[in-house]
């Protein structure tokens, strides 16, 4: 700026009408590039937007599905659909006559969004699953979604049935966030005690002093003893989308869940039944539940002399304080298997946790698990 005042300064000095325009003209050259050089700034990089939601591939089924419905909505939608079929297909592992990992069910190929999400909520919950052209099959799998205008504000019916078992549950939207506003309805079983919802999912999404309905009730039959709260959620609940639950953890608890329930359960009178055969089994280690080949080979040759009204007792805890919660999970291991083989849930019994005054509470080497055979006796 001083070199320009100097200019102007010089230029008055100078008489000649041809040198005051040359002058003239340089000096105007040079105002212009000092004004070029101070309008051009670098330009910081456009900060990128921040995408919530879900990706096309965490909602597709592995053995195909419709990619172009699930793109034509967006990640926000793909996650709200993940939750809400994660939330029923969660509900179906706990009924006892849809035990994944024993099952099949037959489906179509789904061509719809939702559709995409339930077969692959299914496929990760550990089903069986079987592609039919048409509704055939004995656990034939259908599902629906509606929207209903209500007196509390525009709710989505959301259905999934399997065979003779049909869920059905209304979610409503609020904002981004979407949230059950029914109670999970049940069609086709007789207990759902022992069911209990995958709801927290739906308050890690967080929310501004919002609240929805949690409970199971069955369809047309009303309970008096129904056990129905109500989940507040507020805006530190939000737990970042990259460290929620994750979808087959929701699943493997809810499988963890039937199995300790069922090893709750009272073993039958063996007063009328024979001891027909004792098979130990050995694992590696207290923690592990991996059954190992020669476990397995174990399990499968004593299911092939299992009859229809035997029963099988699955002994695995043998503990100074009579608990033991690793060889829990390893009779459940065990009794995984037994059904994946056929064996009914209805034959197998975990024993409870003996005390064993001989174990020190210190010792964590693992049990032998013991499945002991038996038979009705002749008279």
């Amino acid at each position: 700026m001083m070199f320009a005042v100097d200019s102007l300064s010089r230029l008055s000095s100078i008489r000649s009408p041809l040198q005051r325009q040359a002058a003239t003209c340089s000096l105007a050259v040079l105002v212009s590039l000092l004004g070029a050089c101070a309008v051009t700034q670098p330009t910081a990089p456009p900060t990128p937007s921040v995408v919530s939601g879900v990706s096309v591939e965490s909602v597709t089924p592995r053995l195909g599905g419709d990619t172009e419905v699930l793109s034509a909505i967006s990640a926000t939608e793909r996650a709200q659909l993940q939750l809400i079929a994660t939330n029923m297909v969660s509900t179906l592992v706990q009924i006892p006559s849809m035990r994944s990992g024993t099952i099949t069910l037959q489906i179509n190929d789904p061509k719809t969004a939702y559709g995409n999400a339930i077969v692959r909520a299914l496929e990760d919950a550990g089903f069986g699953l079987q592609r039919v052209s048409a509704d055939q099959g004995q656990n034939y799998v259908s599902y629906s979604k509606r929207l209903s205008e209500t007196e509390a504000g525009f709710v989505t019916d959301y259905e999934l049935s399997a065979g003779k078992i049909t869920l059905q549950r209304e979610y409503s939207l609020q904002g981004d966030r979407i949230y059950p506003s029914s109670l999970m309805n049940i069609d086709g079983e007789v207990s759902i005690a022992d069911i209990e919802l995958a709801d927290a999912i739906f308050a890690e999404q967080g929310g501004a002093n919002d609240s929805f309905i949690s409970g199971v009730q069955l369809s047309g039959e009303p309970d008096p003893n129904l056990a129905v709260r109500t989940v507040d959620v507020r805006t530190y609940d939000e737990v970042p989308l990259d460290r929620r639950t994750p979808q087959n953890e929701v699943f493997e608890n809810a499988r963890q869940r039937f199995f300790e329930i069922q090893a709750n359960k009272e073993a039958p009178n063996l007063d009328r039944y024979n001891k027909h055969r004792r098979t130990v089994l050995i694992f590696d280690d207290s923690t592990t539940q991996i059954m190992g080949d020669a476990n397995k080979l174990a399990v499968r040759l004593l299911v092939r002399e299992f009859g229809d009204n035997d029963l099988l007792l699955i002994k695995a805890c043998l503990d100074a304080d009579g608990k033991n919660t690793a060889a829990l999970n390893r009779a459940i291991r065990v009794e995984q298997e037994l059904l994946g083989y056929g064996v009914p849930q209805q034959s197998t019994f975990i024993a409870p946790c003996s005390r064993a005054s001989y174990r020190h509470a210190s010792d964590d080497s693992p049990e032998p698990v013991e499945l002991i055979h038996y038979r009705p006796s002749a008279s």
